[in-house]
């Protein structure tokens, strides 16, 4: 005879393990089914005597992301701020280049303007995506059906903005930009507080980790 359970929550990320752990708290009889060999989901470190520990999916909490620091908190889990005082790398084709801030310097004039009209953009068509019914946007339909690639190559006039937007992208939902619809990555970062606190250190997305 198969062991029976109340719940059976599919899937062993950190909203389906959440999940489990409410329903268990509540006393009910809960199995989770996950097809990898570990749970976790997009949060994933790998451990080795060298560097003690590499994070190779989500790894970093800010402002507002309350519930996950709360769970942080109740699991014991240890964080710590960024450090936001020293330079930061930005690693271009084989050269590292130091700087300071969200962002890194630009100094072409025309991919200066390419980069601010990009994260103009992002935001300014966030901001036409309601907060609970992102499918209630007046272009939801088109939006949904394009791409961040198809997005990118539209509104991006240079090479070298457009490489840091991808990375933009993969950095902040661990994705290709092929892989994911326009509406719901500029609904993902309109939830974060818009671009430039997405990514930013102080009072950002990146505060913790």
């Amino acid at each position: 005879m198969g062991s029976k359970c109340d719940v059976v929550v599919v899937g062993g990320g950190i909203s389906g393990m959440a999940a489990a752990k409410l329903l268990n708290d509540s006393g009910l009889n809960v199995v989770v089914l996950e097809a990898r060999d570990r749970v976790g989901g997009r949060t994933y470190t790998v451990r080795n005597q060298m560097v003690k520990y590499v994070d190779l999916g989500g790894s970093y909490v800010g402002p507002t992301q309350n519930h996950v620091l709360r769970l942080a908190k109740e699991l014991g889990l240890e964080t710590y701020k960024v450090n936001d005082v020293e330079y930061e790398i930005h690693y271009v084709k084989g050269k590292s280049y130091k700087f300071r801030g969200a962002l890194p310097p630009v100094w072409n004039p025309i991919a200066y303007l390419d980069y601010n009209n990009l994260w103009r953009t992002i935001d300014d068509m966030g901001k036409e995506i309601p907060n609970e019914a992102p499918w209630k946007a007046p272009l939801a339909e088109e939006w949904d059906r394009m791409t961040m690639k198809e997005l990118l190559d539209k509104i991006c006039w240079t090479e070298s903005t457009k490489n840091f937007a991808t990375l933009f992208v993969n950095l902040c939902v661990t994705a290709e930009t092929y892989e994911i619809s326009a509406l719901w990555f500029l609904w993902y970062v309109k939830q974060c507080g818009g671009t430039t606190r997405i990514i930013s250190i102080s009072n950002g997305g990146q505060k913790k980790i």
